[in-house]
This record gives C-alpha cells, sequence and structure tokens, in this order.
C-alpha cells in the first residue's frame, strides 16, 4: 500500500514538472484517472445573434445551388461550408443507435422526407450503401457491392421532377437511385475495378459533388483520379479519368505501436469484413484522417457561380526539393471543367501552396469569391478564387481538422481545431478571432479536459458539435466520453449538451427534424480504451449512426420565427436597394416558415404546444408568406408580426 501511494506521487509529481513529456502523462493517467460526469443545463433562451448588413449569396438559380436546410452531402451542401439555413434543436436527446455493426467515417445525409444515408467502410456485409428510416433507424434498403468506401452519398433534387435522388460513387462504380431504392443507372467509372480482399485505402472515395453548370457528378478519389458523369444517365463526361500531378504523402503523423493497433482493432473487429490478413482498419483510417498516403486529401467544393472545382491535394515529388517519391507540399488545385466537342476536360486553372500541405477540404464563401483552407499547421488561409492569390492568413494556435465551417452572414467562419472551436471573422483583408468556444460540458475527472469532438455546423440560432471528456497529450486527443450539443453563435457559450454520443471521424450534421445525427467512427476512442484500459471508457464500441432526437420542440417553433424576424429587420434596412440579396433573404424566411409547419405537429404531440398556440402563430405564418416581398414597408410589418408570435411561445 504504502509502495502504491509512493508511486502515485512520484507520477503526480513527474506530470506537474514534466508536461510535456506524453509517455509520464499517459502512464500516470493508466493509474489515476477518475470518471467525468455530464452537468445539466437548462432550456436555452433565444440567441443575441443577428445578421448584419448583406450576406453573400450565389447567383445560380439551380435549386440544388440554393441553401440547404438540413444535410445533403459531405459537408452539407456544394461548397462545403457546413451551414444551413434553419434552426438546430435548441434541446436535444440521445435517442437511438442504428447499424452498429458498421464503421462509418463520412455522413450521414438526407432527403426529405428524413430518410438517412450513409456509406460504411470495409462493412461485414457486401454493400456500399445503407438507408435507415428516422424514427427507429430500422433498415429500409442496401445498396449491395465491395468499396474501400464511397464517401458521403450526394442528395440533389431532381431539376425537372422536383424529387429527391440518390447519388453514390466508388472506386469503379457510380449508381443513381430514387429515395425507395429503384435503380436509375448503375456504371463504371473508368477506372479499374476491385476485388474483394486486395482494397487499398487510396482508392477510398470521398463522395460525389454536383456541378450545376454541366449538371454533372465529380468524384475525387485518393489515389489522385478524378471522375466526372452526366448526372442524367451516368455517362463519363471525359475521355477518361483525371490523374492530379501530385505525389502520394509521407506517414508525418505518427505511427500506432504494433500492440495499441492490435488491441484497437479488436475493439472495432465487429465492424470489420474481409479486407485481407495485412490490412490494418485503425492505422488506415488513421492515415486517411491525417491526409497521409493518399494525393486528394479529403473531400473538395464546387462553386455554384463559376463551376469552378476546388480540390486540396498533393504537388509533385520534384516541388519539395528532392526525388524520393513522396510529396511534402500540398496547394489548393482550382479546376474548370470545359466542353470540347461531345465531351469535356478538366483544366487545372489555379495552384495555391500551402504551407506544409492541408488535409482539410476547402470551403468557399457563398458568392464565390473566396476560398477558405488550413495549413498542416496552425493557420486558416482565404485566397482569391479569381487568381489564387493570399488574402490574409490567421494563427489559431493549433491544427484545424476537417472543414473550416463559413457562413454566408457576417463574414463569419469557424476553424475546428484539434480540441477546440474558434470563430473568426473575416474583416476584408485581414480576419480577426472572436471567440473560443467555452466548452464547458463534463465535470473532468482527473487528467481529462472539455474538448471538441466533431464541429461545427452552423444554422440559424447556433452551432450543432459534439464534445468529449478525454484525455490530451501532444499532438493526440483522446476522447473517453461524449455527447452533442449547441454553442450560441454569438457569445461561444454552450447553451445545451446531452451525453451519450459515440466517437467520430465525420462531419457534424443535422436532420430536417432539426435534430443531430453521428456517423460513429469510434477511432480515438478505441485507441484510448487500447492505451489507458477498457475501464476508462467503459461503454462498448459502436458503430452506425446515433440519433439525438429533439426534445422541447417548440423552441424550435420559437427560435426560427426570432431567426426569420431578425432577417426581416435587417433585410428592411437595404431591400430597396439590393433587390437580388433581399429576395435571397425572404427565401431563408420561407425556409423557416416551412420548418415551423413541419415541426408543429411533434411540438403538439409531446406536450411543448397548445393547439392555441399553434392556431394563433399559424395565422402569423399564413399572414407573412403573403405579405413578404422585398419592400421595406412590407419587410417591417412581417418582422413586428413574427416577434409577437415569439411572444406567444414566450409567455
Amino acid at each position: 500500500m504504502k509502495y502504491k501511494i509512493r508511486l502515485i506521487l512520484i507520477l503526480l509529481l513527474l506530470v506537474c514538472f514534466l508536461p510535456a513529456c506524453a509517455k509520464v502523462k499517459i502512464l500516470a493517467a493508466r493509474l489515476l484517472i477518475t470518471e467525468s460526469t455530464p452537468k445539466t443545463y437548462t432550456l436555452p433562451e433565444k440567441t443575441t445573434w443577428k445578421p448584419k448588413g448583406i450576406r453573400s449569396f450565389s447567383t445560380n438559380k439551380n435549386i440544388n445551388s440554393r441553401p440547404v436546410t438540413f444535410g445533403r452531402a459531405m459537408h452539407t451542401d456544394l461548397r462545403g461550408s457546413d451551414e444551413i439555413a434553419t434552426v438546430i434543436s435548441p434541446a436535444i436527446q440521445a435517442d437511438w443507435t442504428a447499424e452498429q455493426n458498421f464503421f462509418v467515417p463520412e455522413g450521414p445525409v438526407f432527403d426529405s422526407q428524413g430518410n438517412i444515408y450513409f456509406c460504411p467502410v470495409f462493412p461485414p456485409e457486401d454493400l456500399i450503401m445503407i438507408s435507415i428510416e428516422p424514427e427507429k433507424g430500422k433498415r429500409r434498403w442496401v445498396l449491395p457491392g465491395i468499396s474501400a468506401g464511397a464517401g458521403t452519398p450526394m442528395i440533389l433534387t431532381d431539376p425537372e421532377t422536383g424529387e429527391d435522388l440518390i447519388y453514390v460513387g466508388t472506386y469503379d462504380r457510380a449508381v443513381a437511385a430514387k429515395i425507395d431504392g429503384t435503380i436509375l443507372w448503375d456504371v463504371p467509372t473508368g477506372l479499374p475495378k476491385l476485388q474483394p480482399g486486395s482494397l487499398k485505402p487510396n482508392q477510398h472515395n470521398f463522395g460525389l459533388n454536383y456541378h450545376p453548370q454541366t449538371d454533372s457528378l465529380i468524384a475525387a478519389l485518393g489515389d489522385g483520379y478524378i471522375y466526372v458523369l452526366d448526372r442524367k444517365t451516368g455517362k463519363q463526361r471525359l475521355p477518361e479519368p483525371f490523374m492530379m500531378p501530385g505525389a502520394q504523402t509521407a506517414v508525418t503523423n505518427f505511427s500506432l505501436p504494433a500492440n495499441i493497433a492490435e488491441k484497437a482493432n479488436q475493439d472495432i473487429a465487429h465492424m470489420v469484413g474481409d479486407t485481407g490478413d495485412s490490412f490494418d482498419p485503425i492505422t488506415s483510417v488513421l492515415h486517411v484522417a491525417a491526409g497521409e498516403l493518399q494525393k486528394n486529401t479529403n473531400f473538395f467544393s464546387v462553386d455554384s457561380n463559376s463551376g469552378r472545382i476546388w480540390i486540396a491535394a498533393t504537388l509533385p515529388d520534384e516541388e519539395d526539393g528532392k526525388k524520393d517519391g513522396w510529396a511534402d507540399f500540398a496547394a489548393l488545385y482550382g479546376l474548370d471543367l470545359v466542353q470540347e466537342d461531345d465531351n469535356y476536360r478538366l483544366e487545372i486553372k489555379v495552384i495555391s501552396k500551402v504551407p506544409g500541405g492541408t488535409a482539410s477540404t476547402p470551403a468557399i464563401s457563398a458568392d464565390g469569391r473566396r476560398v477558405y483552407i488550413a495549413d498542416a499547421f496552425d493557420s486558416v488561409y482565404a485566397f482569391n478564387a479569381a487568381t489564387g492569390d493570399k488574402i490574409w492568413s490567421i494563427n489559431v494556435e493549433a491544427k484545424v481538422a476537417g472543414s473550416i465551417v463559413v457562413s454566408a452572414d457576417n463574414g463569419e467562419i469557424f476553424a475546428n481545431t484539434r480540441t477546440k472551436i474558434k470563430k473568426i471573422v473575416d474583416r476584408g483583408d485581414y480576419a480577426e478571432l472572436a471567440w473560443t468556444a467555452n466548452l464547458n460540458m463534463y465535470d473532468t475527472g482527473n487528467f481529462q479536459e472539455n474538448i471538441k469532438a466533431l464541429g461545427a455546423e452552423v444554422g440559424a440560432n447556433g452551432i450543432a458539435f459534439t464534445g468529449a471528456a478525454g484525455v490530451v497529450t501532444g499532438k493526440q486527443k483522446f476522447p473517453l466520453r461524449l455527447g452533442a450539443g449547441l454553442i450560441d453563435r454569438e457569445t461561444g457559450e454552450v447553451v445545451y449538451f446531452a451525453d451519450g454520443a459515440e466517437d467520430s471521424v465525420s462531419s457534424m450534421v443535422t436532420g430536417p427534424d432539426g435534430g443531430i445525427y453521428v456517423g460513429n467512427s469510434p477511432l480515438r476512442r478505441a485507441l484510448g480504451r487500447a492505451i489507458f484500459g477498457n475501464s476508462k471508457s467503459p461503454k462498448p464500441i459502436v458503430g452506425g449512426i446515433t440519433k439525438f432526437k429533439p426534445i422541447h420542440q417548440h423552441l424550435i417553433i420559437r427560435d426560427a420565427l426570432w431567426a426569420a424576424a431578425n432577417r426581416a429587420i435587417n433585410t428592411a434596412t437595404f431591400a430597396m436597394s439590393h433587390g437580388a440579396a433581399a429576395r435571397e433573404d425572404i427565401f431563408q424566411i420561407e425556409q423557416l416558415m416551412a420548418q415551423c409547419h413541419r415541426v408543429a405537429p411533434k411540438a403538439m404531440q409531446e406536450g411543448s404546444l397548445t393547439e392555441e398556440q399553434w392556431g394563433m402563430i399559424r395565422e402569423v405564418i399564413d399572414r407573412v408568406v403573403e405579405d413578404i416581398r422585398p419592400e421595406e414597408a412590407a419587410l417591417t410589418r412581417v418582422a413586428e408580426s413574427l416577434l409577437q408570435a415569439v411572444d406567444i411561445l414566450d409567455k
């Protein structure tokens, strides 16, 4: 007993005096970690955030270029904004986890009815995509086949029929389907056919994106290939798939000790199918997440204004000054899809070098004038989309993981670093840090911190995220307990949080119901259990999709009315001088009114909204929809009516 006490004291002293020594911290944490417990949050008040001035918007009138109200693609929309036009449920509760035997590093996405679609990697069944229904997560249908990962399915509205259609691309195959599973076309991509048991991580497809100018679907693969297909028919647009000019990146993050990788792989073994004896799932995902052993290092974005395609990819081997078969540098590439007789060709128009490379998805301003990306170190960059010239950079003190969130309002950008969420404001020729989110979701146990897990998706009333209590050591984080919540976009304070999430390397998505959905890919929690012991994070490792359902749903209606009122107040100040911008704002107000109609029956069913309240609010909404137009007086009346409707719920 005395020996144990002495050992604990020695370890505590070492941690205090050698805080940078990761091995000492890990050794101490193994022995001394205690449980973290979630804090209790009261129901959120209305946000003080408001739109100011004319927001950025796309001039493309294709229905799929308009602002979305839920996740329809990787990083929400074509431009990779991670922004929705409607509100996120202010209060949520862990509901269900479906399809727990599948590792989901990307997605999910939704159709207008709320049905859910996702593509697992190395699945234990021969399938590419799964669709589940939103109430219980029951399986609807699957797309059979094999792949090295198909990224996130893309849900587009058919411009001619108005119906939602599903598009999925693997390395060698692409499929279009109706939401009931009816196959519209199933075509080869022009790349070599995949063979079971010999799949390679760099044959991963990060997902499809849409090019509205040519009505084309585009895919970027990890090995550098790009293919382009006609959306209606699946016919190849290019004579052959295009190869990006760079070389593969080397392993620069860190290599896992064999015993740790083995333990972590055992933890996720129920999610892994026949991948061959030499395949290491955990290490493979780790490399892809870090942008290693790839040419195209993440998803890509499409500017609906110009049609330019923005991809983060490696530079040629010789660019780093040594010919060794590896690329040490990467760049932001701007490509144009150019028609040539009956076919098209891809032309690289812009190459903007990024220090150390990047593993973040390029995110485009809504007007297409700027592209935002992070480097491999600690900075965020804004580039001129026409010239590729750097406009500004800002140090955010840590490497950005995943995509940068780019709002159409107030020049707001949200950077997801390893452990924090930071709000940046684009001031034109420079940027400034507005806040670092105050993550305080858990009363943390010994050696643990409150950290960002997934983040963020921004809505009209706040920022959806998943957070964790976990151990941070060196450049690594190990979440041990996780949940989901909402951050106020004005203050950076967590206003609501619910325990019960699984770890993920995916991106944040909200559904048509305002709830939060997480694609479970428990890479870091599996590693944490391998390093610190299963008892330090005792919840069994699961895959699939976890739903955090909306509760107190009258608050969704309150926040939608509040957001619409503040939008109308702001739009009234420039409606007569900037008609196009005003019409775009009116479109969002109509989206928010439609959200109220969708949510009201469920709010009444749960008892948070009375029929009398909804009757009065519905009358206001009907008046608003009838009266709204891009005129100062009309918008002022609309705002006054909406504020009166908010008062009905505030009483």
